[in-house]
């Protein structure tokens, strides 16, 4: 084996007598000027919160779990006997502390907006209930009667009553409380109640009605014009039509809340729920017609090569501009401004117009194309048969039974023409006979 030479050794010496600065000047992790900066941040965003439970007369509440939550985490303490406790939340996040104690309490969380190093200070009171019976006029129990509470103005509590008229809230703070009771068709009553360990209530409630009156117009129109025989749905109330004014009415429970449908031929449905109170009202309806397409044709019959202007107009009657016209199934043209356009035919036949716009189809046109027609000749006039001049009394000769007749003779004269045609044929026989 070798031994080092005195260069590597005076070099190795020098080596270790740098190291000490070398170290020094190399940063070690997490001491850095950029992670100095982030482990500030880190430390900046967290903040103490000093919170101070106690009662509305100011006593301290100990032995109180404490738990603080925000939008990302939660933290929690218990309270010494002083009342007080430490919560680490971030700065400037809005926090919501909830207090678990068996003898106090709070209805809702305490809530911190913009969470800073700050005291604050959570009031607490005695855990307390309260149990309402509802009943009618006649005493007999009202169920799915609804209880309200309400404290500074807040809902406290919200339920029914069961089978029974019978409603508990449960745990909340012993205070005055302000109380509604409510069911359809019968009128609302509110009281203050003062709520202590385990206060009983009892309320009895009265039957009503009240007089809806709706007005049912098209409001497309100005002023709205009223909409006659529309038929109303109303709940409870059965079925019924407006008048020749749009006007209807109906006697419904107070304090109810009422599924309203109205419809007619054309018009598009309204559906909505109707809020009655206690006192009379007017329900405004606008009842708008269903949007449609209609098309008309100056001519429906026309000549090959020959035009017709088209007119589109909607529900109201309204030219609709822009609407595209089909014929056939193909676009040939586009209405104006005035709902019209002009479309050329050049093969005879059957043709289906149509309009489009708005995701909206017409009914089918048929125009029909025909080619140009030769005149047809007018017939010539027969000329009327020349009458038939009838027999004078002079030329009509009595038949007789043998069906000759003697032109010329009447009766007494033929019979004396026979006479002397006799005569003279006697005479003749005579002289022949000589």
């Amino acid at each position: 084996m070798r031994l080092p030479t005195r260069a590597a050794v005076l070099t190795a010496v020098a080596l270790l007598a740098l190291a000490p600065a070398v170290a020094a000047a190399a940063p070690v992790p997490g001491t850095g000027p950029g992670d100095r900066s982030a482990l500030a941040a880190t430390q900046e965003s967290t903040v103490t919160l000093t919170v101070a439970l106690e009662t509305p007369a100011g006593d301290p509440v100990g032995n109180a779990d404490l738990t603080a939550s925000w939008d990302g985490g939660s933290a929690s303490a218990t309270t010494a006997g002083n009342g007080r406790a430490f919560l680490d939340v971030p700065e400037g996040a809005t926090v919501e502390i909830g207090v678990d104690h068996p003898t106090y309490m709070r209805n809702d969380p305490y809530v911190v907006e913009d969470a800073a190093e700050e005291t604050v200070a959570v009031t607490v009171r005695e855990r307390g209930g309260l149990t309402v019976t509802v009943t009618d006029a006649g005493g007999d129990a009202v169920g799915d009667t609804r209880v309200v509470l309400r404290a500074d103005g807040e809902v406290v509590v919200n339920g029914r009553t069961n089978a029974n008229g019978g409603f508990t809230t449960g745990a909340i703070e012993q205070r005055e409380y302000g109380l509604t009771v409510v069911k359809q068709g019968y009128y609302r009553v509110t009281r203050d109640v003062d709520v202590g360990e385990s206060t009983r209530e009892s309320v009895a409630v009265e039957r009503g009605s009240v007089t809806l009156s709706f007005d049912v117009t098209d409001d497309r129109f100005d002023p709205a014009e009223p909409v006659a025989d529309a038929r109303i749905e109303l709940e409870t109330a059965g079925t019924f039509r407006t008048l020749d004014n749009g006007e209807a009415t109906a006697q419904v429970p107070v304090n109810a809340d009422l599924d309203l449908v109205v419809t007619k031929e054309g018009y598009e449905t309204v559906e909505r729920t109707v809020d009655v109170g206690e006192s009379a009202a007017t329900i405004r309806v606008d009842l708008g017609r269903t949007p449609e397409l209609n098309v008309t044709a100056v001519n429906t019959r026309v000549l090959v090569g020959g035009r017709t202007v088209v007119t589109v107009v909607d529900a109201y009657g309204d030219p609709v501009a822009d609407a595209a016209v089909l014929v056939d199934g193909e676009q040939v043209a586009t209405t104006g401004g005035d709902g019209t356009a002009t479309l050329r035919f050049d093969e005879a036949g059957d043709r289906t117009v149509v309009a489009e716009s708005d995701e909206l189809t017409s009914g089918e046109l048929t125009v029909t194309v025909v080619r140009e027609r030769t005149a047809t000749p007018t017939p010539t006039a027969t000329p009327d048969p020349t009458p038939t001049p009838s027999p004078t009394a002079a030329e009509t000769t009595d038949q007789g039974e043998t069906g000759v007749s003697f032109p010329g003779f009447s009766p007494l004269t033929a019979v004396v023409a026979v006479l002397t045609l006799a005569a003279l044929f006697v005479g003749w026989d005579r002289r022949t006979g000589e």
